[in-house]
């Protein structure tokens, strides 16, 4: 077996093994965040399982298979530069207004910032700064990382997108049903995650996308639908 082979290898199982885990938490295990009545301390569970489950298991993976330090192997400390951050936030920003215009024109959404007022400084960094970052280490900082050494950049970024809308569905589908509404939100998360591939490999930093997602789920939740 070839070093390539090995590392796609190795790869492969702990994508499997974390998908497993993943399912299990957002379908069976689910009923113990429907039983937390706070928003705040559900945010704070849900992040704790996302650091246990998505960031240490991956450190783990960085630090004893690729024998480099987990925090320099995601490129904590590497911020890109000016002529770098241009071209990303000029594509995030023409990705956000196509999701805006998609959702006033087709879906029956307008921008409200009523959401907002029901939202705590705690509940906001955990839900749209700290949840995003966490998200990102995995999909961009290791597995599009891994992939970018095994696939050519468009294929790892379609496979990483792949597994990144995969880790979504089966709660979608546990608690909503394979509906319309899942199905727009399939396109958009893959969507989403193709945009964030291209801003990591564009910058190669973690914090273009980490930019990125933050705005995204902002938006999301200052989209609303219009009272009819």
């Amino acid at each position: 077996m070839t070093d390539r082979q090995k590392a796609a290898l190795q790869l492969g199982w702990f994508m499997a093994a974390f998908l497993a885990a993943w399912t299990l938490r957002a379908t069976s295990f689910y009923v113990i965040d429907e039983a937390i009545a706070s928003p705040t301390l559900r945010a704070v569970y849900s992040n704790l399982l996302k650091l246990l489950l998505w960031i240490l298991p991956a450190a783990a993976f960085v630090y004893w298979l690729k024998g480099a330090p987990p925090a320099k192997y995601w490129g904590l400390s590497n911020f890109p530069t000016r002529d770098q951050w241009k071209p990303c936030l000029l594509v995030t920003a023409a990705f956000l207004l196509a999701l805006v215009a998609f959702a006033v024109s087709f879906a029956g959404k307008s921008i409200s910032f009523a959401p907002l007022a029901s939202t705590t400084l705690i509940l906001g960094l955990l839900s749209f700064v700290v949840s995003p970052l966490l998200e990102e280490l995995l999909f961009r900082g290791f597995v599009l990382k891994e992939l970018l050494s095994l696939l050519p950049l468009t294929s790892a970024n379609a496979l990483t997108s792949l597994l990144f809308l995969a880790v979504h569905v089966p709660y979608w589908l546990s608690y909503g049903g394979l509906t319309h509404a899942m199905m727009a939100n399939c396109t958009g998360v893959f969507f989403f995650s193709l945009l964030a591939g291209w801003l990591y490999a564009k910058s190669g930093s973690i914090w273009p996308p980490t930019f990125a997602h933050i705005a995204n789920n902002l938006l999301s939740l200052l989209l609303v639908v219009r009272a009819s």
